[in-house]
């Protein structure tokens, strides 16, 4: 018997196979062949956190310029409307106009909205927004709020954001509750309402915005220890993050947190240390400060401002006036700001630590980055000096651009370079102390600020979301060579 040319004999088994034309996939030509651009996953999350923030300081802004927003017969300026909408949303609080003069009601509303969204984060708010409607959150939105809001399992991503916003309400909440019981007692009911509700918002977002009537930020209430530290009990939770807090509640004892925490914790006590003893140690004969106050009220006010100096921008003197010790070692405190996945800017508390303990590492001699019995992963390390160089860079761009738009006020003797310095790295840092040159300050240079608020605050952010995401497993390393150092 023959089969296909072949004959078969006793005990052969016939095994047909299909052909590959058989089994090839079938292709189907649709009508639409327009190309689809992907980008990649790292740049599709910097654009979706950059566009959020810009699409709502769009939409503050103009909203402020509506002719009811002030509480003058005419409307904002594109400039100011554009400057205080990216301060609330930076939750920076330089102003160029009085947020209690010139704003109306609908204005402070507006800006108190812009702060809460801007606190929260953009992407925390939509996430929850597709949670609720049911949709697939993507793995890309899962790495975002991750590394933005300091979760650590992907799954967990959701859940995260929904606890990160119980918490943010029901501080402010508390905080307004102490400020109305406080402030009912120095207004009539509607404004000490209002004044509690904002404040209450402003402080736990680390904004720094005031609308108190007759005080220059918070120097109204310099012999106001309830109201002072009501407030910066507020801005020291909303500096420390979610994920700090959520282990300090749950975990008793400094041998239980994680090495994140203990970081954050010891990092946040120094900088606030470092705060008081400068406050203490420069201004504490400043006539101008602290001179004229009872010991009492220079150690509280002092504190206080060391506490909120360093990303809030709440004031209860004028910093105009402060000893050139004092700007300095400030400056140096709100460019580094507060933790990673707080509402605080700067280049993050957990940035400065990782630097510290791998400097102290590299002096004792150490080939690996340790602290408290714990090692520190090469990568975040490399992730750290990163943010640092590209911050002080971008820091020192602004400055320059400043420095330029301004020469004819730096020639005149109206700023000095301190000024600008100080001014620009306040705005960076999304803290909102001036040296009270904000308004004085010329189109080209209040645009600058408004820039410079923006990227501090996104900036040092998508940075180390752009390194996380692009971080790939090497398959192979090159030969070792030694570079000559010092």
């Amino acid at each position: 018997m023959r089969r296909n040319g072949w004959r078969l004999r006793p005990g052969d088994r016939v095994v047909r196979r299909p052909r590959q034309s058989e089994t090839a996939p079938v292709r189907i030509r649709t009508q639409d062949r327009r190309r689809r651009i992907v980008l990649p996953s790292s740049l599709s999350a910097l654009l979706t956190l950059a566009g959020g923030f810009a699409a709502l300081i769009t939409a503050g802004t103009a909203i402020l310029m509506l002719p009811f927003a002030t509480a003058g017969p005419e409307g904002a300026s594109f400039v100011a409307a554009l400057f205080t909408a990216t301060s609330a949303v930076c939750v920076t609080g330089l102003v160029v106009v009085s947020s209690g003069t010139y704003w109306g009601l609908f204005g402070q509303v507006v800006i108190a909205a812009l702060m809460l969204m801007g606190g929260l984060g953009i992407m925390s708010a939509g996430i929850v927004v597709l949670a609720v409607l049911g949709r697939r959150v993507t793995l890309n939105q899962r790495l975002l709020v991750r590394e933005t809001l300091g979760g650590e399992a992907l799954g967990s991503a959701v859940r995260v954001v929904r606890y990160i916003i119980y918490f943010a309400l029901g501080a402010q909440a508390v905080t307004f509750l102490l400020l109305f019981v406080r402030l009912i007692f120095k207004y009539p009911a509607v404004e000490a309402f209002w004044q509690s509700l904002f404040h209450s918002i402003s402080a736990f977002n680390n904004a720094g915005f005031t609308i108190f009537p007759d005080s220059n930020s918070l120097s109204a209430f310099q012999s106001d220890p309830a109201v002072l530290w009501t407030i910066g009990l507020s801005i020291l939770l909303g500096a420390m993050s979610y994920p700090v807090m959520n282990e300090l509640a749950r975990r008793k004892g400094f041998s239980r947190w994680t090495l994140d925490t203990r970081l954050v914790v010891l990092g946040i006590l120094g900088l606030w240390a470092t705060g008081v003893v400068t406050m203490l140690l420069f201004e504490a004969t400043n006539p101008a400060t602290l001179g004229g106050m009872n010991l009492a009220d220079k150690i509280s006010n002092g504190a206080f401002q060391a506490l909120t100096s360093r990303t809030a921008g709440f004031s209860s003197m004028d910093f105009g006036q402060a000893e050139a010790g004092t700007s300095f070692l400030f400056m140096i405190m709100m460019f580094v700001g507060g933790a990673s996945g707080s509402v605080a800017g700067g280049i993050k508390v957990n940035t400065a630590m990782v630097i510290i303990v791998a400097t102290i590492a590299a002096v004792r001699g150490r080939t690996h980055v340790e602290f408290e019995r714990r090692e520190i992963a090469y990568t975040q390390v490399g992730r750290a000096l990163s943010v640092l160089v590209l911050a002080v860079i971008g820091v020192s761009l602004f400055i320059i651009a400043l420095m330029v738009s301004e020469r004819s006020n730096l020639d005149a003797g109206s700023f000095t370079f301190g000024d600008v310095m100080f001014e620009t790295m306040s705005a960076f840092g999304t803290v909102g102390l001036s040296h009270g040159i904000t308004s004085d300050l010329s189109t080209p240079g209040k645009l600058i600020v408004t820039l410079a608020m923006y990227v501090g605050r996104l900036g040092p952010l998508t940075i180390a979301l752009g390194l996380a995401l692009r971080e790939r497993r090497a398959l192979y390393r090159y030969a070792e060579e030694r570079v000559r150092i010092g």
